[in-house]
């Protein structure tokens, strides 16, 4: 995807903390005009104006109760921002926890791969959490690059996701998953993140992580409802369409790119998912 920028979290004076909170008004100076894959989470509360915003191919109407969050990994473009206003949050991965135990089963309830990219908040959701970022501000406008203060960010942040992941699961609006399903699920997007290109056989993520492939799917149906093979195609449907949109790349190059032999059999697989060919969808 030769024509994406890659955007990753860059701020230099930050690096160590991989937090940055920002006002949308100094944020739209830096946006760029095409579109963007990000390395990190940004997550922006909407106060007012409208406008929209696009994520994977998908247009989103954006206004002043709207919750945006945007996952690594995904591509973004901006289309219509000149009149909103509000709050982002920047957040580099790897500031968030990692550890097993405790700190494990934080990131597990958070569940962030399971949170919609864009919703529309009630007015009590929307005020705690102004109130949350307007305190994460006045620490981070107080940051000195201790321990301390890292320490003191990084769990306003933690505190300000878990409520709004309570939020999400009290009104279904994320997929509730057995912990031990939900663990399957994410080893079983680890690999395939960093596999699907060269690897589109279930068979293989069931013996590279060690489950039997019924494992497998029945964590995927529980996580997107949709079986572990579906989950495979899905990825690599959304990779192509990427490529095709944004690359220069020829149909049959992109084929070869996504680990498919031959053009026809790209032809076929992406006719059979979309009902339509590759060319058709670039066009």
């Amino acid at each position: 995807m030769e024509n994406i920028k890659r955007t990753g979290f860059n701020n230099p004076k930050l690096q160590s903390l991989g937090i940055e909170p920002i006002r949308f008004g100094d944020l739209k100076s830096k946006l760029p005009a095409g579109p963007e894959q990000l390395e990190f989470y940004m997550l922006l509360l909407v106060e007012s104006g409208e406008g929209r915003h696009r994520i994977d191919f998908i247009d989103h109407e954006i206004s002043s109760n709207s919750f945006m969050f945007v996952r690594p990994g995904q591509v973004q473009e901006w289309v219509d921002y000149q009149h909103l206003s509000g709050q982002v949050i920047l957040i580099d991965p790897l500031s968030l926890p990692h550890e097993q135990g405790f700190s494990g089963q934080v990131m597990q309830r958070l569940s962030l791969s399971h949170w919609p990219n864009v919703v529309s908040l009630s007015k009590e959701v929307k005020s705690d959490l102004l109130k949350s970022l307007q305190r994460l501000h006045q620490d981070f406008n107080a940051f000195s690059g201790s321990e301390m203060d890292m320490t003191l960010i990084r769990h306003e942040l933690l505190g300000m996701l878990l409520r709004m992941a309570r939020w999400f699961q009290s009104h279904k609006i994320q997929t509730d998953t057995h912990p031990r399903s939900l663990k399957t699920y994410e080893l079983f997007q680890q690999l395939l993140e960093a596999e699907f290109m060269r690897q589109h056989n279930l068979n293989y993520y069931a013996r590279r992580l060690g489950y039997a492939e019924s494992t497998l799917s029945r964590a995927c149906i529980k996580a997107e409802g949709v079986s572990a093979k579906r989950v495979i195609d899905q990825r690599i449907i959304l990779e192509a369409k990427r490529m095709l949109v944004h690359s220069p790349l020829s149909v049959a190059e992109i084929g070869y790119a996504l680990g498919f032999s031959e053009a026809t059999n790209f032809n076929k697989f992406f006719r059979r998912l979309e009902q339509r060919t590759p060319q058709m969808f670039r066009e």
